[in-house]
């Protein structure tokens, strides 16, 4: 009984152990990759005709995967191929390696956590060494102590160009929840704390 025909181009499963030979026409038992119908298919004819072949552009999923928009790692995930299930592929194997990063292990001063810092090569780096001069690049208060509370009274002001030590910090101030730097310069000796940026991400001070 004919179930149904093959087309040209479609992909079968072995049906393991299952398999015919009469003479010069051998058979095995498929199943359908596209609408999972199980059956016996022709592999050779008795005038030596191939029916059916081995391909190498077809694979089966050992276990979950997840098919991406692109060949690198970092690409979008499409969706996830299930174990069992079968894929085309559209063109031959090859290796991916990953992009190379830098690293460097660190330590945070505000809260004391280690870990590492990876980020890509190049001129553009997220992190920099740190120096103890800084610059003013927009005018900021500069008070006595590191947090600003309300009322807080600045006992004077970095103007741009300025140039300073900084003596402590960078430091978290909870109340204001920014980043302030402990300041000294030249022969007045310790000014005071100034913060780095402002709410909107303004730089006030940078490293010289």
């Amino acid at each position: 009984k004919v179930l149904r025909k093959v087309d040209v181009g479609e992909a079968l499963e072995v049906i393991s152990g299952q398999e015919e030979d009469g003479g010069d026409i051998s058979r095995k038992r498929f199943k359908s990759v596209r609408d999972g119908k199980e059956g016996w298919v022709t592999l050779k004819g008795n005038q030596g005709t191939i029916y059916v072949e081995l391909s190498d552009s077809h694979f089966i999923a050992d276990q979950d995967i997840s098919m991406r928009a692109g060949a690198s790692r970092d690409s979008p995930v499409l969706r996830t191929v299930e174990a069992g299930e079968a894929l085309l592929a559209k063109e031959p194997p090859k290796e991916v390696r990953p992009d190379p990063k830098m690293g460097a292990r660190a330590r945070s001063l505000e809260d004391g956590k280690s870990g590492w810092i990876v980020f890509a090569p190049g001129p553009r780096a997220p992190v920099k060494p740190w120096k103890a001069k800084y610059v003013c690049k927009a005018p900021v208060d500069i008070t006595s102590s590191l947090a600003l509370q309300e009322g807080t009274v600045a006992v004077t002001k970095a103007e741009p160009g300025q140039s300073f030590q900084v003596v402590e910090g960078p430091a978290l101030d909870a109340i204001s929840g920014q980043r302030r730097v402990r300041l000294a310069r030249g022969e007045e000796g310790i000014v005071g704390w100034a913060t780095l940026r402002t709410a909107e991400g303004k730089a006030c001070l940078e490293v010289a």
